[in-house]
């Protein structure tokens, strides 16, 4: 990482390109958690993809940026099932680990 790269964002939120990181949402009384994948693009822009949810993508100038952004994003699709009367795809179940190398 350069050093302009995740300056004043949160160390939790500094993590390598192609990363997973989970958003939990609130959907109808449940929370529902989501896999997102953030990866910069070549003009150095994060763009964060839901892979559960076809065509939920968002992006960001930060990291921190782009995770509001998809969370923006994944409550409007959500909003989108629902007034359609479709389910929302079941939760992951799933965890991130970081291992030293």
């Amino acid at each position: 990482m350069d050093s302009a790269e995740g300056e004043g964002e949160p160390t939790h939120l500094r993590q390598p390109a192609e990363s997973a990181v989970f958003s939990d949402l609130p959907y109808g009384g449940e929370t529902v958690k989501f896999r997102i994948l953030i990866s910069p693009d070549e003009d150095g822009v994060f763009v964060a993809t839901v892979p559960s949810l076809p065509g939920c993508v968002s992006q960001g100038t930060t990291r921190a940026e782009a995770l509001v952004n998809v969370r923006e994003a994944i409550a409007g699709y959500l909003e989108s099932l629902r007034e359609r009367g479709e389910p929302i795809p079941p939760a992951i179940n799933e965890e991130v680990i970081d291992v030293a190398v």
